[in-house]
């Protein structure tokens, strides 16, 4: 009788296993969010409708009618919540290979293969399908490099240092790039490793758009924070609200306050109200990075508050597209470069944005199906597909 209690007491009760299908539910719909805000984003480009709504190097920024501006606002969430949960399923992933017994050097070679597999996807089928007059250097070698540096980092440091780290790293980019400001804003010539670890260039041979010191320390902040992702503080929809709204008061203060390494505020403000909204996305700026991330915060509240939606309502797709995030983003360059091929064989008239949210709803018609296909695939073979 009393080992039948200790069995009882030892097993997780249905709520518990809940609250944790839950969590992971609410994280891989996130991540879902911000690849097909990407998609948006991309299919747009791919079809010529500009959605700006950021600067780049200072440089003035004219936005197009609402329409596009708004679109642009949204798409700009994908990038930093794509860096903040790289780095957040990572440190799931370490936590689950301890709980099976598994040394830190099994998590550590699993993150500088996947570092390596994403590295070459980038190089090679994402530059050949990406449309571009250079090769382009995108989002997935900045997270390379940035994982890169977390296996190195994890074995010297305890999460919560890493933590302390990519917030240093951070403040100090940011005043490094105040002091790079005049030549940024005049354009001037870069080299290309400067680009690459603090900056962006399209004028080197590979472009670069993600500096590694500017977008890497959200993916090791997401780290730090994933490792107490057992805290039943962050199983709460309040806590994430409670998160985002910080972030939300962080980034008006700081958009009052003229912007701490903020090149889009120099040029930004006081042309219209909505230019009040546009921040340096190249070089990346913390205001940019609390308003992005405060807004997914309270999107990750709503994911908590609201499991059923995510699981058995009408948004069960959308964690699919979380769970399968790599092989989305590769896949989606595909489909929508070859969107965009028939497309342009067209004569499309009327609004370019008209073009490319009709893009981006016939590239999700392939994409989803494809994820779903894929899951099964990884499942069936995972010791080859987990890298993906």
């Amino acid at each position: 009788m009393r080992t039948a209690s200790l069995v009882a007491e030892a097993q997780p009760t249905i709520a518990e296993r809940s609250a944790s299908s839950a969590r992971i539910v609410a994280i891989d719909a996130l991540r879902g969010v911000a690849l097909i805000l990407m998609a948006l984003d991309h299919s747009a480009f791919f079809v010529g409708a500009s959605l700006q709504a950021e600067s780049y190097g200072g440089q003035p920024v004219v936005l197009q009618s609402a329409a596009y501006w708004l679109s642009g606002l949204l798409t700009n969430l994908a990038s930093p919540i794509f860096f903040f949960l790289g780095g957040y399923s990572l440190a799931l992933y370490a936590a689950a290979q301890a709980r099976r017994g598994q040394p830190p050097q099994a998590a550590t070679r699993f993150m500088l293969i996947r570092a390596l597999v994403i590295l070459a996807l980038d190089l090679t089928i994402c530059s050949w399908f990406w449309s571009g007059a250079t090769p382009y250097v995108h989002v997935l070698t900045s997270i390379a490099a940035a994982m890169i540096i977390l296996a190195g980092l994890r074995h010297f440091l305890t999460p919560r240092h890493i933590g302390i780290v990519a917030i240093i790293t951070l403040l100090i980019h940011q005043a490094w790039i105040g002091l790079m400001a005049s030549d940024l804003a005049a354009n001037a010539p870069q080299p290309f490793w400067q680009a690459f670890w603090l900056t962006y260039s399209y004028d080197t041979n590979p472009a670069i758009g993600f500096a590694v010191l500017g977008w890497g320390p959200l993916l090791w902040l997401g780290y730090a924070l994933g490792r107490w992702q057992e805290h039943p503080a962050l199983r709460q929809p309040r806590s994430w609200a409670r998160i985002g709204f910080g972030l939300l008061i962080l980034w008006l203060v700081l958009r009052l306050s003229g912007g701490f390494g903020d090149l889009g505020a120099v040029a930004a403000i006081g042309d219209t109200p909505a230019h009040w909204l546009i921040m340096s996305k190249a070089p990346p700026s913390l205001s940019y990075f609390a308003f992005n991330l405060g807004i997914a915060a309270l999107i990750l509240a709503w994911a908590y508050a609201t499991p059923h939606l995510f699981t058995t309502g009408w948004l069960r797709w959308l964690p699919l597209v979380g769970q399968v995030s790599l092989f989305f983003y590769v896949t989606h360059i595909i489909i929508y470069h070859l969107v965009a091929l028939i497309m342009n064989q067209l004569s499309l008239s009327g609004p370019r944005i008209i073009w490319g949210y009709s893009a981006w709803l016939i590239g999700l018609a392939v994409l989803v199906p494809l994820g779903y296909w894929y899951r099964r695939q990884r499942k069936r073979y995972p010791r080859v597909l987990s890298y993906l």
